[in-house]
This record gives C-alpha cells, sequence and structure tokens, in this order.
C-alpha cells in the first residue's frame, strides 16, 4: 500500500514539474473560472474524464455526471482575493522620463455554485442534472493619485474595472451502453461588465473618456455536449464541447469628460469563447484517482475578444487562443477523509502587443496550485475545504497612445490570487 501510495504522488509530482517548468512567460485562462465548487477546486480543475463531484462534472462535461456513483446535491461558496499591480514608463525625445506603480484595491471576489445529480434508480441509463453558479469573473481597482505623472499609464485617474459571469446548466446523460455514454446542456448566461473609464470603441489616449457610465445586465445561451467512456480497465476518458455563448450586446451610457457633462450611449458585442476540453483519469491504485485534462480556449475568434485597436480606435481586448492543462489526485485516507491535491498551467492570452488594452483586466496567471479536503460528518453528508493559489504572472508591453498608437513608453501589468472555498455535499 505504500509503495503504490508513493508511486501514485511520484507521477504526480512529475506532471507537476513538467508543466512548471514548459514555459516561462505570464499565462492565464482567461476570464472563465478554471473551476467550479470546493471539491473540483481542490483537484485543479479535473473534471472532463474524473466526475467525483456534481459541480465539476456538470462545468466540465455534461456526459460524465452518468459515472457518478450516487445522486447528490451540493452547495458551494468561494472568496477569490486578487492581489494585482500596475507600473508605466514614458521616455520623451527631450529626454525627460515619467514613471511610476500603483498597487490595486480590489477586495475579495464571492464565488457562489449549486449543482444537483439525479438518477431514478443505479440501474436507470439516464442522469438529469442541474448546475448554477459563478464560471467567470475578476476586479480590480487603481486608486487615483490626482497627478500623471505618479503612474503615467492611469493619468492621475483611477481606473476600474468588475465582471460577473453567472450560468445556469441543466443537463442531461444518456448511458449508451454500460461503458459509454453522451451528454447535452442548453446553457444559459448573465453577465455584469463595469470598467471605469470606458476605453471600448473609444480613441485611443482620448481626454474625452467615458466616466460615470453604467452598463446593464447582458444576457447570453449556448450549449455543450459531451462524452465519456468507460474502459473497464481503471482508465477512463472524456471530452467535452462547449459553443460560443453569444451574448447579447452590452449597452452602456455614461457622460464625457469634456467639460460640458456631454451624454454618451454606445454598446458592443462580448461573447465567451468555444471550448473543447479532452479528459482522461486512472483509478487502477487502491483508494486513488488520478485526473488529467487537456483544454483549449478559443478567444482570438471571439467578438469583444478578437479585435483590438482599428484605426486608433479601441474596438476590442485583442486575446489570442490558449490551451490549458490540468491535473490532479484524489486519495482516499479513510471511509470520512479524502484529501486532494491539483496543478494548472495555462497559456496567455494577453499578448505584449495588448497590455495596455488590459490594465483593468489583469487575467494571466499561469501557475495555479490547489488542494483541499472532503469529511463525511455522517453517512452520505459532506463538508468540503480547498485552497487555491495562483503564483504571481507579470507581462510588459508598449505603452501607445493617439490615434496613431505608436509606443513611446512601457506598461507592466502583475496579479496574483488566492482563494478559499468550503462546500456541503448531501448524497443519496
Amino acid at each position: 500500500m505504500k509503495t503504490t501510495f508513493v508511486f501514485c504522488w511520484n507521477i504526480v509530482l512529475v506532471l507537476f514539474l513538467s508543466f512548471a517548468i514548459s514555459d516561462s512567460c505570464v499565462h492565464a485562462q482567461g476570464v472563465l473560472l478554471r473551476s467550479i465548487g470546493a471539491v473540483n477546486d481542490s483537484i485543479g480543475s479535473v473534471a472532463t474524464a474524473t466526475p467525483i463531484d456534481a459541480a465539476g462534472a456538470i462545468y466540465w462535461n455534461p456526459a460524465s455526471i452518468s459515472g457518478l456513483e450516487k445522486s447528490e446535491i451540493s452547495f458551494g461558496i468561494g472568496v477569490i482575493m486578487p492581489k494585482t499591480r500596475v507600473s508605466s514608463s514614458v521616455d520623451f525625445p527631450n529626454g525627460a522620463k515619467l514613471s511610476g506603480s500603483t498597487k490595486g484595491n480590489a477586495g475579495s471576489i464571492p464565488d457562489p455554485s449549486m449543482a444537483f445529480v439525479w438518477r431514478r434508480c443505479p440501474k436507470s441509463p439516464i442522469t438529469f442534472g442541474l448546475g448554477l453558479g459563478a464560471v467567470g469573473g475578476a476586479a480590480s481597482l487603481y486608486p487615483a493619485t490626482g497627478s500623471p505623472y505618479d503612474n503615467p499609464v492611469l493619468g492621475g485617474r483611477a481606473k476600474s474595472s468588475t465582471v460577473i459571469i453567472m450560468q445556469v446548466t441543466p443537463t442531461v446523460a444518456y448511458k449508451v451502453t454500460d461503458r459509454f455514454s453522451v451528454g447535452i446542456a442548453p446553457i444559459i448566461d448573465l453577465a455584469s461588465l463595469s470598467i471605469n473609464p470606458m476605453q471600448l470603441g473609444q480613441p485611443l489616449g482620448s481626454q474625452y473618456e467615458v466616466h460615470n457610465f453604467g452598463t446593464r445586465y447582458a444576457w447570453g445561451g449556448g450549449f455543450q455536449i459531451g462524452t465519456y467512456y468507460d474502459f473497464k480497465n481503471h482508465f477512463k476518458a472524456g471530452f467535452m464541447f462547449k459553443s460560443p455563448i453569444w451574448a447579447e450586446k452590452l449597452t452602456y451610457q455614461g457622460t464625457r469628460a469634456d467639460g460640458n457633462n456631454t451624454v454618451f450611449n454606445d454598446n458592443f458585442d462580448l461573447n465567451l469563447p468555444t471550448t473543447l476540453s479532452l479528459g482522461f483519469s486512472y483509478d487502477g491504485i487502491q483508494d486513488t484517482i488520478i485526473g488529467l485534462d487537456i483544454r483549449y480556449f478559443d478567444y482570438a475568434h471571439t467578438a469583444g475578444f478578437k479585435k483590438g485597436i482599428e484605426n486608433g480606435v479601441v474596438r476590442g481586448l485583442d486575446w489570442d487562443s490558449v490551451m490549458a492543462v490540468a491535473v490532479g489526485i484524489e486519495r482516499k485516507f479513510s471511509q470520512k477523509l479524502k484529501l486532494r491535491m491539483g496543478y494548472c498551467w495555462n497559456e496567455n492570452p494577453i499578448p505584449d502587443r495588448s497590455v495596455m488594452l488590459n490594465v483593468a483586466a489583469p487575467l494571466m496567471m499561469q501557475h495555479v496550485l490547489s488542494m483541499g479536503a472532503t469529511y463525511a460528518v455522517v453517512k452520505n453528508l459532506e463538508f468540503s475545504f480547498s485552497y487555491i493559489h495562483a503564483f504571481k504572472a507579470k507581462i510588459t508591453g508598449p505603452f501607445p497612445t493617439g490615434n496613431s498608437a505608436a509606443p513611446y513608453g512601457s506598461v507592466t501589468s502583475e496579479v496574483s490570487a488566492n482563494m478559499i472555498s468550503a462546500g456541503i455535499t448531501k448524497k443519496w
């Protein structure tokens, strides 16, 4: 038993080290959260072929809910605590230089979740599910200094952003054979985005930025389909396709900072990307499950992300499509206690050329380590806890200004984050 346990952890550590040294640049999964619920959080978001809880299974592969041993309902809450900093410098032809650095103060971001999976009887080929929770979110807040000389990219003004994406996912999975399952889930999204001052649709570096603006909530929809296969030799595989989330135009209103309080109305498209996820799991070691997910997020062809600066006007965030890899392990130590550990590595959606466009959205974490535990207080009633640390990431790019968008300085954005989450699960 001890030998197999040590061997199992060695496999995971080798994978962790392999991903950790595979790229020294700053990377992230983008605006979408890596995981949902305390259990999925603690195992590094692995779930496409590793159905160990309802929330993770619904979010990452609707077909995999057929692999859950029991019906269950869970509730969870997490708190994300980001740390951000933006620095900039400008060199002038006459030799003068301006530079400065500002620390963000966004506070804590809530991350709620709920999941429900039900099967009429153990031999029923149909499993139903319902997921509800935050699947995307970020926040940043940089205080005003009153002087543009303190940090040129902020111009002495405060800059803030908040995005919250809530998702409802009714799900059904059908067991075609005792090995193969398929699943489908329509997706309903409700999103809110706040950026102040608003730069989307505005001339780059304009002194007449839109302030005191507001946006209304935007509804969106899409679907996800998945397959799940149990090889019956301790190996399992799964695949998930999630369509773009097509959202209604995000409408905002405000006033221009032109001395006349000119009223400004506009709207823009902001969807969520097509997502693919391929997963594998192995449970041939007693009381142990190892999972691996490989994912792709197509930001480069998604409205709101695929454009940057056009003719001196900011048309989008200018993100690249990215790959992500997640690996995790669960070890059952007794009938009551399970421990988990996970790791996620992500490519960077924000290219160097677009750092300035994303000062208010520094979503470029590369290495994310997680751990957690589940304890059964009584039979079929479990409490789970997780801790996640996103290691510090930093990216530097040009500081363009005016309609020519010519770089004349540099902007550096830094971010790290911690998250804790807890949940309760009832099974039957």
